[in-house]
Order: structure tokens, then sequence, then C-alpha cells
């Protein structure tokens, strides 16, 4: 693997993890507009965030092979 493809991978998690902390907010708010404690909303946000995060590294690992 090059250095030119370690770069595109690192570049790809980051922008999963971005995407899974926007849907993680999201989820917070929604909870928050829907009425739920603060506990309950954090818990939901960070469900969503780190499920959207296993997705995308799944992913991830199914299309890295067909590019390399």
């Amino acid at each position: 693997m090059s250095i030119h493809d370690l770069v595109l991978l690192m570049l790809a998690l980051a922008t999963g993890l971005l995407f899974a902390l926007l849907m993680g907010g999201v989820a917070f708010g929604v909870a928050r507009w829907g009425g739920a404690p603060v506990s309950e909303s954090i818990n939901r946000g960070s469900f969503v965030a780190f499920s959207v995060m296993t997705l995308f590294v799944a992913l991830l690992g199914v299309l890295l092979p067909l590019l390399t």
C-alpha cells in the first residue's frame, strides 16, 4: 500500500467520523425536540453516531479491496 493510498484511507475515515458526529448531533437534537431528557438524548445521539461509524467502516472494508 502506497503513501497515497494511506492518505486517502485516512481522509475517508476522517470524513466518515465527521458524518457520524453530524448524524449523532441531529439525533440528539431530534430527541430533545421530542421532549426527551438530556441523558436519554445523549444516549440516542451516541447510539446513532456509533451505528453510522460502524456502517461506514464496514462499507470501507468492502470497498477498499476493490480499489487496490
